[in-house]
């Protein structure tokens, strides 16, 4: 607004020097530049924006069509407006885009009283994730290039992506040596129905696992050993950590972890088996609220709401300790 100023300094001295010319001038310079910044302001205020997307969920190699609805309810034209669909920039952009965008997500355009126009793209989905799409950002100004207003046209929708899944054909998931030699030291749950063999009686033996045909075969009481039950079902635990990925294979060697859980776990599934899954990935809502579209912080008041956000943030952080040993470590 510092030209506003100098134009008043040079009325103010127009006026004084009785240069009716220059101050005519400056009395229309200053009508326009009015006028303009009304007709701007209220123009964005009057512009709607509706998202639509074809699916809120989609799978690895799915595309998904966005399409945005902008319309300009004021009676007045606006002679440029700047559409941009916001979208987190590591989600589009760099070696390895979790989306292919086809088509534009950022339009110049024209737009005449009560006009309604369409703008859509396409995105495809090339890996797995939780992924923030807008809101829409609005700029527009006059043709003087004197004023400019920027406007958040409409919410954030979200697009979740499931990971791939890739059949296992010859995978034995109930293997009963997953790793070498294993001997059982305890059996928790027995079938009574599938009889192991017979061992000696031992104190405490209920008189229903008495195998009396061995024991009148040998003269002394023998009892029955069944075998042991078996679940296939498994706990899938998936390492998110950083120091456990070298930083010039990622995010390829996470997602193909990720693409492993996803595909033993179709497994289990198909087989009807209990799933578990342990992770310690971060929240996908806790990291679209740093890495989606924010507010900038243009005020000491803004900044502090952000930043009670922050703090107040109610999902379950991490507690690291220290490698120890003793009651103190199982303290912690």
């Amino acid at each position: 607004m510092k030209w506003i100023v100098a134009a008043l300094i040079v009325l103010a001295a127009a006026i004084v020097l009785q240069m009716g010319l220059l101050a005519f001038g400056i009395y229309a310079l200053l009508a326009v530049a009015l006028i303009s910044r009304w007709i701007v302001q209220s123009s964005v205020r009057q512009v709607t924006v509706e998202r639509s997307i074809s699916h809120e969920t989609a799978d690895v190699g799915d595309s998904v069509r966005v399409v945005l609805k902008v319309q300009n309810n004021s009676a007045f034209p606006i002679p440029w407006l700047l559409i941009h669909d916001v979208m987190s920039t590591r989600a589009v952009t760099g070696t390895s885009p979790a989306m292919e965008v086809t088509g534009r997500r950022i339009v110049m355009t024209m737009l005449w009283p009560r006009q309604t126009r369409l703008f859509s793209y396409q995105l495809k989905c090339l890996r797995r994730g939780h992924f923030q799409i807008g809101p829409v950002l609005l700029e527009t100004g006059d043709l003087f290039g004197l004023f400019r207003k920027f406007r958040l046209a409409d919410e954030p929708e979200y697009l979740l992506v499931y990971p791939q899944v890739i059949p296992l054909f010859g995978y034995d998931v109930a293997s009963r040596r997953p790793i070498g030699e294993v001997v059982m030291t305890h059996r928790l749950y027995e079938d009574p129905t599938r009889i192991a063999g017979v061992r000696d009686y031992q104190p405490g033996d209920p008189l229903n696992r008495v195998h009396w045909k061995a024991t009148a075969r040998v003269m002394s009481l023998q009892c029955k050993t069944y075998e042991p039950s078996s679940i296939a079902g498994a706990t899938l635990i998936v390492d998110f950590h950083r120091g456990s990925y070298r930083r010039q294979d990622e995010p390829n060697r996470s997602e193909r972890s990720v693409t492993t859980a996803a595909a033993i776990a179709h497994l289990l599934f198909e087989m009807g088996e209990q799933i578990g899954l342990v992770s310690n990935g971060r929240d996908a809502a806790a990291r679209i609220r740093t890495e989606g579209f924010r507010v900038p912080r243009v005020t000491r008041k803004s900044a502090k709401t952000l930043s009670d956000d922050e703090i107040r943030e109610a999902r379950l952080q991490p507690v690291v300790a220290a490698p120890d040993r003793g009651p103190v470590a199982i303290a912690r």
